[in-house]
């Protein structure tokens, strides 16, 4: 009797270590798979892959320990039962975690290209706040390969587990794990059993050390692209959820006295007067924000000759040369613009209502001062908090997708560009220019995934879709002039975050170099400061510099500077969830947020800016 009690235990304890490392094989098994499907590593990448799946063992060792811990506990239950509920249970959690792992390593495989970082939780923001706006860059065929592709790794996963741990005869049930007989031999193993199970804590922190374990444990490259690999896109959403609040504790670099002393070396210097770069009265301002627009589309700026209009616009108002977008999604740089706010790296101001609410805001600032605030907008304005962060800055008029017929809503975004352009310029047409001045801001959509618009003048689909949002900016100009009310106004150009042309440029700050243009009757006669436009500086920028402009003050805008105020900005920064970043006039550094180790640049005193600009940025927001 003792002899088959001992070997009942020991049976159960190898389905545990079945369950275990049946785990780890299969996340390891799926980082040369993700390294093929993506066609972004060379040949000579792929000879890496060893390395990828060494590194990133131990992370997938950590998920397989979290994943391991349910069945254990199955497995622990049934030395007292034969219940049959077990059985469902077992089976029931195997399809959970097939589906949610396969879920999550398709999705994370489709959005790496566009994205560059491993899954974290934005996605899901998207798609809770505006799944049809979320889902609206999915090609057709999408819809076809991204189910098959979850199904049929679902479809493994789950027979994987269930031989695992049920043994290779998946019929078989915990019930063929008979109950033990005897109390005392019950509790030797329930003991052994939990203590089996009680160590998989080792794995879950990631060993013995004072650190547990997180992304930087799978970095092993200067390649960046192989350090993603070996990153677990299980454990990466997972800690990416886990690290959404408690700000004040992440990114400390510094003491307290020691941020505030590097920051002060950086931060924006609040200057009381206006800055007196307006040819008269307070003119109606119109806030252009295109969608996805980089440098690389201007010969002004060194690009190709793609957005003509906007290059003439440039090169008869003031064009900022050394202009960098805070982030790489609009949902952060809406809020650097409207708010004067830097991106987050981990994390998007956006998420939190209450936080908005405490943001600062041009617009609202505006308002304040007597405009009247329109906003248009051609999708649904629900996105990602958009209508929250609106309705703080003060604007009561928004015109979105429902204010369009359902004929005119023919882009997977809503309305076309064209169709928001002639709106807003109608309502141009019944403004009284002796009425209050007006603030207008306009956000373009169409040149997004699927780069699918009603023009056809160039055979690449995106080059296309940004010849057709520059046509529609370069059609609103001229009307503009012929009504004569370009004579009065203050027009401010700016994309909504990071360009996505030219496609795969990895350069982080050639990604992020995007044009600020500011033209308009209202400076013609004014010589700018051509120190202040060739500057560097970002989009956080916009808020106090317009501000300035108009007399209005902006001293509550903590990380926003006056671009033609005497203290001219030292840097700018920008970041993305795997790094930030800080740009002074001759110098240039990239920290990875997982490491703290600096990936790109040598500049030990911008190295402390961006870190300590970092660290403060946290700071206020977790105060927010």
């Amino acid at each position: 009797m003792y002899a088959i009690n001992r070997i009942s235990m020991l049976t159960r304890i190898v389905r545990m270590a079945a369950v275990y490392l049946t785990v780890v094989l299969l996340m390891t098994v799926q980082k040369p798979l993700f390294m093929l499907v993506e066609g972004a590593y060379s040949m000579a990448d792929m000879a890496q892959a060893l390395n990828v799946m060494w590194h990133g063992l131990a992370m997938d060792c950590s998920m397989a320990g979290y994943l391991a811990i349910i069945p254990s506990l199955l497995i622990i239950i049934s030395i007292w039962t034969n219940n049959k509920v077990l059985d469902i249970i077992a089976k029931a959690y195997f399809l959970i975690v097939a589906v949610i792992v396969s879920m999550i390593v398709v999705s994370d495989a489709a959005l790496y290209p566009y994205w560059g970082f491993r899954i974290d939780t934005t996605p899901l923001f998207y798609f809770v706040t505006s799944p049809q706006s979320a889902m609206a860059s999915v090609p057709w065929w999408g819809w076809i390969v991204a189910p098959v592709s979850v199904a049929g790794m679902s479809f493994l996963i789950y027979k994987a587990l269930l031989m695992a741990f049920f043994g290779v005869d998946s019929l078989k049930s915990l019930r063929s794990f008979k109950p033990l007989k005897s109390l005392n031999h019950k509790l030797s193993a329930t003991a052994c059993c939990l203590i089996v199970t009680a160590l998989l804590i080792i794995p879950i922190r990631g060993g013995f050390t004072v650190s547990t374990m997180n992304l930087s444990r799978s970095y092993f490259s200067d390649d960046m692209k192989l350090n993603h690999a070996a990153i677990n896109p299980v454990f990466s959403l997972m800690y990416s959820a886990a690290h959404q609040s408690n700000f004040s504790e992440m990114f400390r670099y510094y003491e307290a006295d020691e941020a505030d002393a590097i920051f002060a070396g950086v931060a924006p210097k609040t200057e009381a007067k206006p800055n007196g770069l307006l040819n008269g009265k307070r003119p109606d301002v119109y806030l252009i924000i295109l969608e996805s627009f980089s440098s690389h589309l201007m010969p002004v700026l060194g690009g190709e000759p793609i957005a003509m209009s906007l290059d003439s616009i440039a090169r008869e108002g003031w064009l900022f040369t050394d202009f960098y977008a805070s982030s790489f999604r609009t949902d952060r740089g809406l809020a650097a613009i409207l708010c004067g706010y830097p991106a987050q790296p981990t994390t998007s101001i956006m998420k939190y209502a209450e936080k908005i609410e405490n943001l600062p805001s041009m617009p609202r600032a505006m308002k304040d001062a007597g405009y009247d605030l329109t906003y248009y907008y051609g999708g649904d304005i629900n996105f990602t908090n958009f209508n929250a962060l609106l309705r703080h800055s003060g604007f009561e008029n928004i015109v979105c997708d429902k204010s369009f017929p359902v004929a005119e809503r023919l882009s997977k975004w809503g309305a076309h560009d064209d169709k928001v352009w002639e709106r807003m310029l109608q309502d141009i047409k019944t403004d009284k220019q002796d009425d209050a001045p007006k603030l207008r801001v306009l956000q373009t959509s169409s040149s997004h995934e699927p780069y699918e618009v009603p023009y056809n003048k160039h055979s690449n689909p995106r080059i296309n879709c940004f010849m057709y949002a520059d046509n529609c900016l370069g059609r609103f100009v001229s009307e503009m002039k012929a009504s004569g009310r370009w004579d009065d106004a203050l027009v401010i150009i700016v994309p909504d975050h990071y360009g996505v042309y030219p496609e795969g440029l990895e350069d982080m700050r050639q990604r992020h170099r995007i044009p600020l243009v500011i033209a308009g009757g209202a400076i013609e006669g004014i010589t700018p400061d051509e120190e202040a436009l060739a500057s560097p500086a970002s989009q956080t920028d916009i808020a106090a510099t317009v501000l300035g402009m108009l007399g209005i003050k902006h001293d509550k805008f903590l990380f926003s500077n006056d671009l033609f105020a005497e203290s001219k900005p030292q840097a700018a920064f920008f970041s993305e969830p795997s790094w930030f970043a800080m740009k002074s006039r001759d110098g240039f550094v990239a920290v990875s947020t997982d490491t703290g180790n600096v990936i790109e640049g040598s500049d030990k005193r911008l190295e402390q800016w961006a870190k300590a600009y970092l660290q403060k940025l946290y700071d206020d927001l977790d105060k927010r």
